[in-house]
């Protein structure tokens, strides 16, 4: 059978959707839309692209130098190129305090050289990261790291090439339709990309905007080269985490609405499942993290309220969808595991793929049983105006 699958974003914690993933193909499902936000849009990307469960594992457990391959994720900004010290509040605030007698020339060297010096201390480098390009973390690695899992093994015998590969090329080699949620910050709208969305977007861009949650890792500038989305020119926004507005957005996949449909796709089928994280489910045979193996900079008290604060306004807005469309809802457990975990022990998130694989099968095993399902409810018509009311919201229309 084929499913639409929707992947919510969690961090760290997506790997359980390794153990959902290997069960879903053991029995014989096939996906059909795909479609993920933030931690999401990477196991969406690797299944457009053919990964199966076995491989998904191995790329998400890469080790370079005897560390796990998440952990150096979080790596300090190194440098800075001349267009962005240029324009930054340091160098404004030093142009504005001018010095008395001293030649603009000189005044203007020594400005540049308090900023070079200042960015020789790796804590200021953090602040300085913070604040002009909204991350603490540069994300470099990340870019990297999708770069080589999409150049990694092959599909259908041929070797993948997708690192460098846009939306639009994706789609034309795998016909997989391929969703990822990002949020554009300086428009404060919900960007949907696919290949009719963002055609010259690249996946590997696409990917990491999806991920980039706010104040962690600096923000993506949208660049000229990836042309427009939906028509519209937004060369230099600044785009975050798409789970900062929509970070299990089911309802796109159910709503039937004219202006969903020309930006998701004609449904095909009426199966759908949506794969959440859920925070209050524990998982079977899970301890707690040992002392200092707790979530890293998931133990700052600033990112600890930053994601309190995120955590509430996202489940406030995915609530009443979630709940109208709970039998089409794998519940995931990830209780006790945190989004930033980057040094999860190996114990540990066997346990947690473990538990993926667990939950997907007693989920299946209903489904299987059970009449097709449809994407309908008690009462059809109000049901359905909920789910075109809120993708309109989200949309932006």
């Amino acid at each position: 059978m084929q499913f639409d699958l929707v992947f919510e974003g969690g961090g760290i914690r997506g790997i359980v959707f390794v153990g959902a993933l290997r069960e879903f193909a053991r029995r014989g499902h096939t996906p059909g839309r795909i479609m993920g936000a933030s931690a999401g849009a990477i196991t969406a990307t690797a299944l457009a692209v053919g990964y199966d469960a076995d491989e998904m594992f191995a790329a998400l457990t890469e080790r370079v130098d005897g560390q796990p391959v998440f952990a150096r994720f979080l790596e300090q900004p190194q440098r800075f190129d001349s267009a962005t010290l240029d324009r930054s509040s340091l160098r404004a605030w030093l142009r504005n305090a001018d010095l008395p007698i001293v030649p603009d020339r000189v005044e203007e060297n020594f400005d540049g050289w308090v900023v070079d010096t200042l960015l020789q201390a790796p804590i200021f480098r953090h602040v300085f990261s913070l604040v002009e390009l909204g991350g603490w973390f540069a994300a470099d690695e990340i870019v990297a790291w999708m770069e080589r899992m999409l150049d990694a093994g092959s599909l259908r015998g041929q070797p993948r090439r997708f690192s460098r590969a846009t939306l639009a090329e994706l789609y034309a080699v795998t016909q997989v339709d391929l969703t990822l949620l990002a949020t554009d910050v300086t428009d404060g709208r919900l960007l949907v990309l696919n290949h009719r969305t963002a055609p010259d977007c690249p996946v590997v861009w696409a990917v990491r905007m999806s991920m980039g949650i706010p104040f962690l890792w600096q923000e993506v500038l949208w660049r000229q080269e990836w042309g427009s989305y939906r028509g519209k020119e937004i060369i230099g926004h600044a785009v975050v985490d798409g789970g900062v507005l929509a970070n299990f957005p089911i309802e796109l996949f159910i709503t039937d609405a004219a202006m969903w449909t020309a930006v998701m796709g004609p449904k095909q089928h009426n199966h759908l499942i949506g794969l959440l994280i859920d925070d209050a489910r524990a998982v079977p045979g899970a301890s707690a993290p040992p002392a200092g193996q707790s979530g890293g900079l998931a133990q700052l008290a600033t990112f600890r309220r930053i994601n309190a604060v995120i955590n509430t306004m996202l489940s406030a807005r995915d609530k009443a969808v979630i709940e109208a469309y709970e039998r089409f809802v794998v519940r995931l457990p990830a209780k006790g595991y945190g989004v930033t975990e980057f040094d999860l022990s190996d114990a540990r998130r066997d346990i947690l793929v473990a538990a993926g694989e667990q939950t997907m099968c007693d989920y299946l095993d209903v489904v299987e049983l059970a009449p097709p399902m449809a994407l309908t409810a008690p009462e059809p018509l109000a049901f359905t105006r909920q789910a075109d009311e809120v993708a309109a919201r989200i949309l932006g229309e």
